[in-house]
């Protein structure tokens, strides 16, 4: 089957290409986007213009399931409808897939982004469209914030699309960093797997099995928001225990117990708990409550190896900063019901 049959076949229908001042406009908007809203990126400007402005670029009839724009890979053409309202952001998605292909016709392995195209199968589709769709929210000028429905709250910078796996993606990129999956995702290499796979080592692919899962479900046409929740709670879960459990066994000095406790506190701040259960149920809570006596045990041990005399110092100053901690939450709490 030929380019054209397979389009038609998909809902897209070509007229004419973009001329080279509609190109450029795409190109400019798009690059100062991604380089001034992401510092990974900035020093990327004239590499990013060029590459987005050598792109081919036509307009189309675009079925409307594609939100006005579409990237087909096979020819590494971005389709865009000329009467679609509100791309922009969906374009930002698209042409972040045509950057992680821009020079795969000349290397000889399969890598777009994160993801790879096996002999049997695509590995790590759903991360892929998660961190692409968190640049591009990113890259909007969107802020993690909290959203809710009845169900579930949650911590996203991209509420009306791929919310839950942008979800997980940010509570990765908080634990692990935003570089290496920035750089990678972008320019399709393989730095940001070995890490993540030295990260989360077995459960890895367990993790990433939750990602497919949920863009799986995502993507049909009625789909089941339970069964969605269901897969982000169980793959947060294999996020956040396999982390801090994992580096929390190699703890060595103060400094480093310092940095896992904010860490963790931080990643308190974006976590995904369901509406309406019971604090002393909540699993992420229970698990919190554990780490925390681990960290103060912590504390203690490696003082103790450190200086006798500084042990009772040590642990007073913890418990001090601790209850300063509850006492900052508390206060919060009253200011917000006062308003």
């Amino acid at each position: 089957m030929n380019i054209s049959k397979e389009l038609e076949k998909i809902g897209i229908f070509p007229s004419q290409q973009l001329n080279i001042e509609e190109r450029n406009k795409i190109a400019r908007a798009t690059t100062d986007k991604l380089t001034s809203n992401i510092k990974e990126l900035s020093d990327s400007y004239n590499e990013l213009y060029m590459r987005i402005f050598n792109c081919d670029m036509f307009y189309a009839d675009v079925d409307s399931k594609f939100k006005g724009v579409f990237y087909y890979y096979k020819n590494n053409t971005i389709y865009i409808d000329k009467n679609a309202q509100d791309i922009e952001p969906y374009l930002m998605h698209e042409v972040i897939h045509y950057l992680q292909n821009f020079s795969r016709i000349n290397r000889q392995d399969n890598r777009a982004g994160l993801c790879q195209f096996l002999n049997f199968k695509i590995f790590g589709l759903g991360i892929n469209e998660a961190i692409v769709q968190y640049i591009t929210a990113k890259a909007e000028g969107n802020a993690i914030h909290r959203i809710s429905n009845q169900e579930i709250t949650i911590c996203t910078n991209s509420e009306n699309y791929y919310k839950y796996m942008t979800s997980l993606a940010s509570q990765i990129l908080l634990l692990m960093g935003e570089k290496e999956a920035i750089k990678s995702c972008i320019n399709s290499t393989e730095e940001f797997e070995t890490e993540l796979y030295n990260t989360f080592e077995d459960n890895t692919e367990k993790i990433l099995k939750g990602f497919d899962l949920i863009l799986n479900e995502n993507n049909k046409e009625n789909r089941d928001e339970n069964k969605i929740i269901e897969v982000y709670l169980q793959t947060q879960e294999t996020i956040y225990k396999t982390y801090f459990e994992k580096t929390a066994k190699r703890l060595t000095t103060v400094k480093e117990v310092d940095t896992q406790v904010q860490k963790m506190e931080d990643y308190e701040q974006i976590v995904g708990k369901k509406l309406n259960e019971p604090f002393e149920e909540n699993e992420f809570e229970k698990f919190k409550k554990e780490m925390d006596n681990y960290f103060l045990k912590k504390y203690i041990e490696v003082n103790r190896r450190n200086s006798q005399n500084s042990l009772a110092i040590v642990y007073k100053n913890f418990i001090y900063n601790f209850l300063n901690k509850i006492g900052e939450f508390i206060q919060k709490k009253i200011i917000r019901a006062n308003k």
